[in-house]
């Protein structure tokens, strides 16, 4: 039978990354899953090219999946939406600091997104394989990079709100615990907010986020 949808997870340093575990262990048997190792804070983009160019293969579709909570039906309700629209690429809604990517009261359908935060999308392996995620772009930088490759190519994406993920921002509760890892990540993310700036600027120049993020208002809720 063919390999409708791998699954590939990210392993976290974090204790709370074991209720990720547990929400893996509940899919479906049909779904391959394969865990890459991130190496703590490493890069999320070098982390999920390499495990889409070691276990892709045959897959149609790709659920990257990181520190996030989720039903066990969820993985089937995103294989039927991405057999539907035929988008690149959908997200479950969940808490994000865009509010396109947040859940709607009543709402179960799939909106088209300007671009897809790398929590927890199911990507078409095709596209993927086309745009892989740029290693030089930290951070949240490959959102934005990623996204507008795909739609300028003429690809859609989507976020599907009749599921929501569990996605607290572990790494910014590091005044609230003493994980050594979480705090390191917190520290990081703060100091390379102006290198993912400066890195945007040297790949679509001083007018990244007109050209990047213009359509993010047409697509609020």
């Amino acid at each position: 039978m063919p390999n409708k949808c791998s699954v590939i997870s990210v392993i976290y340093k974090e204790l709370e990354w074991a209720d990720t575990e547990r929400c893996l262990e509940k899919l479906p048997k049909r779904y391959p899953i394969h865990f890459v190792d991130r190496r703590g804070v490493g890069s999320l983009a070098k982390a999920l090219n390499s495990g889409f160019n070691a276990w892709a293969n045959g897959a149609e579709y790709v659920w990257f999946v990181t520190n996030v909570l989720f039903s066990k039906q969820c993985l089937d309700k995103l294989v039927q939406q991405m057999e539907q629209t035929g988008y690149a690429a959908i997200s479950p809604a969940f808490q994000s600091d865009h509010r396109f990517c947040r859940p709607i009261e009543g709402c179960i359908e799939t909106r088209e997104a300007p671009f897809l935060e790398f929590t927890a999308p199911i990507v078409r392996a095709e596209v993927f394989k086309q745009f892989p995620l740029d290693e030089n772009m930290p951070y949240w930088g490959h959102d934005l990079d990623w996204g507008y490759r795909v739609r300028k190519a003429g690809h859609k994406l989507g976020v599907y709100y009749g599921e929501q993920l569990g996605h607290v921002y572990i790494r910014y509760a590091s005044t609230q615990n003493n994980d050594r890892i979480t705090a390191r990540r917190y520290e990081l993310r703060r100091k390379t907010n102006q290198m993912t700036r400066i890195a945007l600027i040297a790949k679509y120049g001083a007018a990244w986020k007109r050209e990047l993020m213009q359509k993010e208002n047409e697509h609020g809720c």
